[in-house]
């Protein structure tokens, strides 16, 4: 099945996360690596749709080539600013921060509202492209821009294709197992526990827009609840909420990067993947 890829990238200010500037040293960032991330994953001949600020209108342009892309530029403080504000009053309540523990206060799904923000606006983005009629092909695929940290994640995959139920959101988990209450979900929230991860979705675009309408009710639900999470806390409501809408895909213990090596027509039907489902270890 074609797929078109929808990602974004909006200049958080995570280049300052720096060791100098109080952040532990995995969080900082530049924009110039995440576009380095992105070269990798715009050598893919799929269609893609990318969100961007107008400043790097022209850098995207520059990168993709001729590949067939649309780049649509957004204000975020334009359309958002609001609930940014309230997501930042959220991070900075007793409230909610009695509930973190010391240790993960320093992540940023706690302290930053851009960073919740822009984290939070995956399904939306997709919804966007959907109705803006930019979906070419049977499924709609979020990927994050700076997914593919080198060219080996893609498995040397020119286009991306993979035949993924029409009937399904597939989520890719990293870890085999997850109880999934109410209180586990509470408690991955509060403890930066991942399951889910964020950086791909795969999904038709009519299950898209039934995703993109739970994920907007999940985040009203946590916004009244005084609780704000990035994506993968929001997706495990989701999946709380209506399991039955999901497909949940095991990429191996802690394998974060490994969509394209598992779920591509021609490397999911290598030797090696084909012995690995065998003996159950998908």
């Amino acid at each position: 099945m074609s797929i078109t890829i929808i990602t974004a990238f909006f200049d958080i200010g995570r280049g300052g996360w720096s060791v100098e500037n109080g952040h532990p040293c995995y969080l900082q960032r530049s924009n110039d690596k995440y576009f380095k991330y992105f070269s990798n994953l715009a050598q893919l001949e799929n269609d893609m749709v990318v969100f961007t600020s107008r400043d790097y209108v022209d850098q995207i342009k520059e990168i993709r080539g001729n590949k067939p892309t649309t780049i649509i530029d957004i204000c975020l403080d334009d359309n958002f600013f609001n609930i940014k504000q309230q997501i930042s009053k959220i991070q900075n309540s007793e409230a909610f921060r009695e509930n973190i523990g010391t240790e993960q206060l320093q992540n940023p799904e706690y302290w930053s509202p851009e960073y919740v923000l822009v984290t939070n606006l995956k399904s939306y983005f997709v919804n966007q492209a959907i109705q803006k009629g930019l979906i070419h092909g049977d499924l709609a695929a979020w990927v994050d821009f700076g997914y593919c940290r080198n060219l080996k994640t893609l498995s040397k995959i020119k286009k991306w294709n993979f035949t993924f139920s029409k009937h399904k959101v597939h989520f890719f988990s990293i870890k085999k197992t997850f109880e999934l209450t109410a209180e586990n979900v509470q408690h991955a929230i509060f403890n930066n526990q991942a399951f889910i991860i964020g950086g791909v979705i795969v999904a038709a675009p009519e299950k898209w827009i039934d995703f993109f309408k739970l994920v907007y009710t999940c985040q009203k639900q946590m916004l009244a609840q005084n609780v704000v999470d990035d994506d993968q806390g929001v997706y495990l409501q989701a999946l709380l909420e209506q399991p039955d809408l999901f497909e949940i895909h095991y990429l191996g213990e802690d394998q974060w990067f490994d969509v394209f090596k598992r779920y591509d027509e021609t490397t999911y039907k290598s030797l090696n993947n084909r012995f690995k489902k065998l003996i159950g270890y998908f």
